[in-house]
């Protein structure tokens, strides 16, 4: 990724943002990976306005109002041949009849295919795709096509695969400045901060790592993390004030509200100019009406002024409701007015808009660091995850090497499916540790685990981190907190709610899942590994950030007599049928065929989790237990007997208050969909077919 000088880098698009990144990025994936056209905007190809549609039939609740694409099907409505060719996707079509529907072709690209480029360029900034979004190899492991493999390092982190895709991505991620012979890793520099501060504000942190660019005079980099204070990263920057801006006199108005700009809100530029006019007023005559009317006025739209000129602090050192006499006041604001007032404002008004959009931006790369599962935000404050670890894994030197530096390599870093950036590397490749590092680091680690093996302190560092999730359980998800959670997933008006209470980074489905795992929890008694049960990605702090792939179940709990597989859904009842009802039926045969193949002798028993089910959906799991049914990863295994078990969202809140009696219900379900094996005849099918050909 390239930027120009005093530009802030940004991982997501301001069109397009979402608090979800995680779960929109494997969506998004997901869509792509369906398409079978080359990436472009009509009439080259229709693959941008496809993706569109099916981006927002993905996730309604996000896209909720997209009035350019509505107003288009309207207009698509009244050409029946148009139409009919876009049904069809018949591109040949469209474009050898461009020219008659120029105007119509030309609204695709206006809030529709230019949103779909958005959209997607997230996947292009971390190597999922390429330029013309084609799926990276790294991009396959995400969707879980490639297997990962882990190297000697790796290995020892508690982390699932998600999280590791993304650390390795955000460790390889560089930012170039415009000739391409600098460079800056904001990931890297993030684990230097912490390796040398061990905690950091989350804002002083945020604001550091959103703030270097490529750019940067790297030589003082030390004095600056070491001694980082809020807004310090954009007061060195350059700013020169502009040739229509007088230097004494007052600034035209038509001048003024085209300079001192903001893009978000028209109406704004108004409260600036009145300000900006008391200011200038005050500057012409010090008297106290001059300064009354200019603290009032200021203390009326305060918190836009300061966001405007005061880089989000108070613009004045005068706390609210005191009133100084002038020479006071002129006294301890002495930088604004011992300086030439317009270039004090331009400029601060242009630090601010930096500062500002350092913070802005920032907010969705500390949401893709999270993803990592190795960098902990908690409590307004940044720590490295699993300490004893890291600290013996990343070499300071080694991470400030690849913090900043001098690009020489001829050849193009991110460009290309084939290039370096969208190439599968473990971290010890991307850290080009030999093997011979590895093992030092090995030793590092085991003389901080008192000369335990590997695979001891593998389960050491995992015992501790479940302890860490059964506090952050009862601390933050006592048993009466997580049933009033549980009731409110019945009204989506209380979406926001539920993150509040639970994440903000996550979709309501994925938080819905989480939740449930907590609830079957505290119905076991506490007894169950829960952490290691969820197919979740979750954070280091334990936030749910996206829920599991295609191919596992929502929650997949080992006991030594029996597994339970929970799958649980906020789809309607008519839309189960539709979305449901063969993914929980292939992963509950799947599972009780591999439980069967390894002879474990342990019952499985499914639990499908929701707000409501109609007739159908309860009866069709009862009547799969009559029917041999075939495994979909080895066609070869057949069971019977599967065990679906529907339980409603308010059933599961009574179900917490039973833990005395969890192991007799989980086998008087079982014993709930007992048949006869005998009675089925497989051959029943085809013994009817073969009758009637050679009757």
């Amino acid at each position: 990724m390239k930027i120009q000088e005093n530009k802030v880098f940004n991982l997501m698009d301001t069109n397009g943002r979402r608090s979800d990144v995680i779960n929109a990025l494997q969506g998004y994936l997901t869509i792509l990976d369906k398409l079978s056209m080359k990436w472009d905007n009509l009439p080259k190809s229709l693959s941008q306005y496809i993706f569109y549609k099916q981006a927002i039939e993905l996730s309604p609740e996000v896209f909720s109002q997209h009035v350019p694409y509505d107003n288009l099907q309207v207009d698509i409505s009244t050409k029946p041949k148009f139409n009919q060719a876009l049904n069809q996707n018949n591109l040949k079509w469209i474009q050898d009849n461009a020219d008659d529907y120029s105007e119509l072709i030309n609204k695709f690209d206006k809030g529709i295919e230019d949103r779909a480029r958005h959209y997607t360029s997230t996947l292009v900034k971390l190597g999922f795709t390429d330029k013309e979004r084609t799926i990276s190899q790294i991009g396959e492991q995400l969707l879980s096509q490639i297997p990962l493999n882990r190297d000697d390092l790796e290995k020892i982190i508690p982390i699932n695969n998600i999280n590791i895709v993304y650390f390795r991505q955000l460790l390889k991620l560089k930012i170039f400045n415009s000739t391409n012979d600098k460079f800056y890793s904001p990931f890297a520099m993030a684990i230097y901060i912490l390796l040398k501060r061990n905690r950091v504000s989350e804002n002083e942190f945020l604001e550091l790592i959103q703030g270097l660019s490529p750019y940067y005079n790297f030589e003082e980099i030390d004095e600056l993390v070491n001694n980082y204070k809020i807004g310090q990263i954009v007061k060195d920057i350059d700013i020169a004030l502009p040739s229509n801006i007088p230097t004494n006199n007052k600034i035209d108005e038509t001048v003024f509200r085209e300079t001192f700009k903001n893009q978000k809100s028209a109406s704004v530029i108004e409260i600036y100019w009145q300000f900006y006019n008391y200011l200038i007023a005050f500057v012409g005559n010090n008297n106290l009406i001059n300064l009354e009317n200019l603290l009032n006025y200021y203390e009326d739209y305060q918190e836009k002024i300061n966001k405007a000129f005061g880089r989000g602090r108070n613009l004045f050192s005068t706390r609210r409701g005191e009133r100084p006499t002038v020479d006071n006041f002129i006294n301890s604001n002495q930088e604004m007015f011992e300086n030439n007032i317009n270039q004090y404002l331009y400029k601060e008004f242009i630090l601010s808009k930096q500062l500002d959009q350092i913070r802005e931006y920032a907010d969705t790369t500390k949401r893709i660091f999270k993803a990592t599962g190795i960098i902990s935000f908690d409590n307004g404050y940044v720590e490295l995850a699993y300490k004893e670890l890291l600290n013996n894994i990343f070499d300071i030197e080694t991470i400030k090497n690849l913090s900043f530096g001098n690009y020489t390599s001829d050849e193009d870093y991110e460009d290309g499916i084939n290039s370096y950036f969208c190439s599968i590397k473990s971290v010890c490749e991307i850290l080009q540790y030999a093997q011979e590092r590895i093992d030092d680091i090995v030793e590092k680690i085991k003389n901080e685990f008192e000369n335990k093996d590997i695979i001891d302190i593998t389960e050491i560092i995992a015992q501790k981190r479940k302890e860490e999730f059964i506090k952050h359980i009862n601390e933050k998800f006592p048993i009466e907190e997580t049933k009033n959670i549980l009731k409110l997933f019945k009204e989506r008006n209380n979406d926001n709610l539920i993150k509040d209470k639970v994440s903000s980074i996550a979709t309501i489905p994925t938080i819905y899942e989480f939740i449930v795992g907590i609830a079957w929890y505290y119905f076991s008694g506490k007894q169950i590994d829960l952490l290691n049960s969820y197919n979740l990605t979750l954070s280091a702090d334990f936030e749910p950030l996206v829920h599991a792939g295609g191919g596992q179940g929502d929650i997949v709990i080992y006991e030594e007599d029996k597994v339970i597989m929970l799958e649980a859904t906020l789809m309607n009842s008519n839309s189960q049928k539709r979305g449901e009802w063969e993914p929980v039926l292939r992963h509950s045969v799947n599972l009780k065929v591999e439980e069967e193949t390894q002879n474990t002798n342990r019952i499985v028993t499914t639990f499908f989790i929701a707000d409501e089910f109609d007739p159908n959906t309860i009866n069709i799991w009862k009547a799969v237990a009559a029917v041999p049914l075939q495994s979909s990863i080895n066609r070869e295994n057949y069971t019977d007997n599967v065990v679906i078990m529907p339980i409603d969202t308010s059933e599961l809140c009574v179900l917490m208050d039973k833990s005395d009696m969890y192991n007799e219900i989980i086998y008087n379900v079982h014993d709930l969909f007992k048949v006869d094996k005998n009675s089925f005849n497989m051959s029943w099918r085809d013994e009817f077919i073969k009758e009637i050909i050679n009757g």
